[in-house]
């Protein structure tokens, strides 16, 4: 049996900050979410807690 393919939805104010931040510097998007990916999964378990505190943050300021 195939396991089930999984999808992740990124809220729009993410993504629209993500492709301006990407565009401004010049930086390939893809290279940025694997280094996102490692550095995440190289993380203890309190950065990882900090790292969604700070999104979660983020996603809920006005504007």
């Amino acid at each position: 049996m195939d396991k089930p393919k999984r999808s992740y939805y990124l809220p729009g104010k993410l993504v629209t900050a993500f492709d301006k931040e990407c565009s401004r510097a010049g930086y390939v998007k893809e290279k940025v979410v694997a280094a996102a990916m490692f550095e995440f999964l190289n993380s203890s378990p309190d950065q990882r807690a900090t790292m969604f505190n700070k999104l979660d943050k983020f996603l809920s300021k006005k504007g």
